[in-house]
């Protein structure tokens, strides 16, 4: 692997975390998505949180990209 290489594939990770972190702080800012259905990934795979159905739109409610979710914990 060149030197550039791993140059762009740390940008890119350093890039993946940053978003991953601005996902998880509009969650934070946003407590009422916590009761709209949605999956997060924990320990023991993927558990359904919430209780109500979600609005028909494409927006993601409740977690980020990656699974993450203020109830699981993490």
């Amino acid at each position: 692997m060149s030197r550039l290489e791993r140059l762009w594939r740390g940008a890119v990770r350093a890039w993946e975390v940053c978003r991953e972190a601005e996902e998880r702080r509009q969650l934070m800012c946003r407590p009422w998505e916590e009761e709209i259905l949605h999956w997060s990934r924990q320990e023991d795979g993927w558990v359904l949180h919430g209780k109500y159905p979600p609005p028909d739109t494409r927006w993601r409610y409740g977690s980020t990209k990656w699974g993450w979710c203020p109830r699981s914990g993490r």
